[in-house]
């Protein structure tokens, strides 16, 4: 037998199945088949491979020398083929898959987010997933996160969730805007945590304190929201003060619509992280964006 054929594997199965009930008569109900039918395709096993393979009898069915040679060689075979199978059905759950990334808003600004880069690599390589974005706060993301809606989303937390991992990928830098026709930038002085006491603030309207200003009780908070978008309409109407990314509010104040209020002290980091689930698998798909984002951030420590 030079080359294998699909009866030669079904051959050799039947031979696997027989050595691992035990006999000719244990075999009956694993491989659906009469006893005799069992004998005939073993023998026509045993004169394709010109060997004797197993003796039964009064003492029982044993495999001869050669046969525990093919039974090994068999076990190796079907597991190669399994692994073969199950590699396959996972390229094809890729190739035909879907996933969801969930992001906070007013990312693609910031040039230290890689996100871009990683969804490019990751659809040439799995062209046919559908890929679904979605733009939402943070404490959502986590929520649809830990009821399972999701696999993946880009977080900026400052308490982060038991139940989630939470894996650095960038930051950005928060400093106060207001309008340039705002009255606080008509003062001579340098502007202090007391000249903001004057003003209506915009707050970050989140359970937890997340900026420098959240925790001031002295501060008049008038507005909240959670995005950047909504916050610059606010600074931008000529009523508020509030915090954006440097990298976002730079449009305006290009334009000379905003201007930058200079309080170092009040100024602070923003972390973003990929944020995935603790426990359970994640599909393949996801798992294949997932290592994207990580790798078009230098990510050296993977969260999976």
């Amino acid at each position: 037998m030079r080359k294998l054929s699909d009866f030669d594997l079904k051959l050799l199965q039947v031979f696997l199945t027989i050595t691992e009930c035990g006999g000719f008569s244990a075999a009956q109900f694993a491989l659906n088949m009469h006893q005799s039918t069992i004998s005939t395709r073993m023998h026509d096993l045993e004169v394709r491979l010109g060997m004797t393979l197993c003796q039964r009898g009064r003492r029982g069915f044993r495999l001869t020398p050669d046969g525990e040679k093919v039974y090994a060689l068999c076990k190796n075979l079907f597991e190669s083929i399994n692994s073969f199978e199950n590699q396959i059905d996972n390229i094809r759950k890729v190739s035909h898959g879907h996933i969801t990334l969930a992001l906070t808003d007013n990312l693609a600004t910031n040039p230290d987010c890689h996100i871009q880069q990683a969804i490019r690599a990751f659809c040439e390589r799995h062209p046919k997933v559908t890929l679904e974005t979605v733009v939402w706060d943070s404490q959502q993301i986590e929520m649809m996160l830990l009821d399972g809606k999701i696999e993946l989303g880009i977080t900026s937390s400052e308490v982060h969730k038991d139940g989630l991992i939470y894996t650095p990928l960038f930051s950005e830098h928060q400093s106060l805007y207001c309008s340039t026709c705002h009255p606080i930038l008509s003062r001579a002085k340098p502007v202090s945590i007391e000249d903001l006491g004057e003003f209506s603030l915009v707050d970050r309207g989140l359970s937890h304190h997340i900026t420098p200003l959240s925790h001031r009780k002295v501060m008049p908070h008038i507005a909240s929201t959670t995005n950047m978008e909504a916050t610059a309409h606010l600074l931008l109407s000529g009523n508020f003060i509030g915090y954006l990314p440097d990298h976002y509010a730079a449009i305006w104040v290009q334009r000379g619509e905003l201007a930058k209020i200079t309080v170092p002290e009040l100024e602070y980091e923003a972390e973003f992280h990929l944020t995935v689930m603790e426990k359970g698998e994640h599909s393949l798909a996801a798992t294949k964006l997932i290592n994207a984002i990580l790798e078009n951030h230098h990510c050296t420590e993977c969260c999976l």
